[in-house]
């Protein structure tokens, strides 16, 4: 935790050394990630262009914007909390029990009714747990904390701590043991959010026709709520063998208070081990999108008579989708998409990738390629997993353009007169039938015409109604760009696309590979 004097007049945020906090080890931040700069009365945060955003109570920022006593600035794992000097005191009301159990104490009170002034011993404990409970700890060491300062301020015999987990109680630390809580009193806790006090066990009827209550020289008993604004995540039980000196109202009080400090804590702590996780899963991601993204073409080839180009645009951090140059004696184009997304996804797809370098070296036609390809994949692919695959080879003294289709959308042949071929030639996708014989197309190429190959995330792209792009759409993009260079019609159809969908995030990966024969 890092504090801002009050004095300040601005910080920036981001990786770089010179930021007034620099977190160079978290990737997420751009260089100069985001500003607060303090503007007459008021605070202004800004981003400054980042990568991957600033949030504003989770808001991503397109402008700059006020910030405010309880506001929350976030960007990758880094968050800011602004608080006033002074923060009002807020005041905690207790719920009253059912007075179906008679020697409970019923009470709705506020945190001043529970420790009043003279309550020297009570506020003395809130302070030992106050301290006790603001070091950072890992939840198991916090429990056996928390349960060991309850006690100690109620002068219990023994105690547990239960936390829901999954819908269930589950010990967390324990003093004591064979402890068998009664359903009702569990019952009234958890679903009524009551805090009970039972004076003298033996005189409560309700509780001797349970099997279940605690007896073994029980005398008195409480057991508390765990609980946050919005939920109960939690109970706490104590007692006592000790008939003269049986707990009291205001050590009910003084339980309750605890509790509901202790779970406020808890679900903080819990909240801050999720996002660390979270950050250290968006590292790891983003170091594998980096790794993902070495493995694809740095450029496309040069190539006299020939225009290439191509572009990926994975839907999360990483993706599945594929596309690769092979460059020798003839000119290869590879398009791939592994079903599925994410990170399951993009390992397949390097694995992908190994396979079709490996087997570039043998120079072989693309029907025998695509045939060696999918046994290899067939080999080793998870049975819920398949990929569309397709593979078109120029031969570029002849124009003469050879292809296999694996299941792929057809990639589409632009003619220069205006005519369209759709390149469906060669058998299912990769990862289901080992043994399959792939056919193989061919089609003689023109100056003038254009090869466009594309992943569905492309044609399957919806509108707010939920309509697609289409082929249909994308041949009308082509038709008013064709004479366009190839990098040029991949932007025109990607920004197509992103209006299409009206700017929002991707979902599924987008692939396109244009090539163009001059002359």
């Amino acid at each position: 935790m890092r504090e801002v004097r009050e004095d300040a007049q601005s910080i920036t945020v981001g990786r770089h050394p010179s930021n007034d906090f620099s977190f160079p080890d978290d990737i997420g931040l751009s260089r100069q990630h985001l500003t607060i700069e303090r503007q007459g009365d008021v605070w202004i945060v800004q981003d400054l262009a980042s990568k991957n955003g600033t949030f504003l109570n989770g808001e991503r920022l397109t402008n700059p914007r006020q910030v405010r006593a309880g506001d929350r600035v976030s960007a990758s794992g880094v968050a800011i909390a602004c608080s006033e000097t002074e923060p009002a005191l807020r005041t905690v009301v207790f719920e009253a029990p059912s007075p179906r159990i008679a020697s409970t104490p019923q009470y709705s009170m506020s945190l001043k009714e529970a420790l009043p002034e003279d309550a020297t011993d009570a506020v003395s404990a809130l302070i030992r747990a106050g301290k006790e409970l603001a070091l950072r700890r890992p939840l198991k060491e916090l429990f056996e904390v928390i349960l060991t300062q309850a006690m100690d301020a109620v002068r219990a015999d023994r105690g547990v701590l239960l936390t829901l987990e999954n819908g269930s109680l589950a010990e967390q630390a324990s003093r004591g043991d064979s402890f068998r809580i009664s359903t009702l009193v569990r019952d009234r806790v958890l679903e009524k959010r009551e805090s009970l006090l039972i004076q003298n066990v033996l005189s409560e009827r309700a509780l001797q026709r349970r099997d279940s209550i605690v007896f073994g020289g029980v005398q008195s008993l409480m057991a508390v709520p765990l609980q946050t604004e919005e939920r109960v995540i939690g109970l706490l039980y104590v007692d006592s063998v000790r008939l003269i000196t049986p707990f009291t109202q205001e050590s009910l009080s003084l339980l309750t208070v605890m509790a509901n400090v202790v779970a406020i804590r808890l679900d903080q702590e819990r909240l801050a081990v999720i996002a660390e996780k979270e950050r250290f899963h968006s590292m790891e991601l983003e170091q594998a999108a980096e790794i993902q993204r070495s493995h694809l073409p740095l450029g496309a080839p040069v190539i006299e008579g020939l225009d290439v180009a191509g572009h990926q645009s994975p839907s999360r951090t990483v993706g599945g989708d594929y596309y690769e140059f092979l460059t020798g004696t003839r000119l290869g184009l590879v398009v791939g998409d592994v079903a599925g997304k994410g990170l399951p996804a993009s390992l397949l797809m390097m694995k992908l990738q190994a396979h079709v370098q490996a087997l570039a070296e043998l120079k072989l036609e693309p029907a025998d390629f695509v045939g060696r390809l999918n046994r290899s994949i067939a080999a080793t692919c998870p049975r819920n997993r398949f990929i569309t695959f397709c593979l078109a080879e120029l031969e570029p003294a002849t124009r003469e353009l050879r292809y296999c289709n694996a299941g792929h959308n057809p990639p589409l042949v632009v003619h220069r007169d205006g005519t369209v071929e759709r390149l469906t030639e060669g058998g299912p996708v990769l990862g289901l039938l080992p043994g399959f014989r792939y056919g193989e197309g061919r089609v003689r190429l023109q100056p003038g015409d254009a090869v466009v190959m594309y992943s569905d995330g492309i044609t399957e792209a919806e509108n707010e109604t939920g309509e697609e792009f289409g082929e249909e759409q994308l041949l009308r993009v082509l038709a008013s760009v064709r004479d366009a260079e190839s990098a040029e019609i991949i932007r025109e159809i990607s920004a197509e696309v992103r209006e299409w969908t009206g700017g929002a995030p991707a979902s599924d990966d987008r692939t396109l590979v244009v090539m163009k024969v001059l002359h």
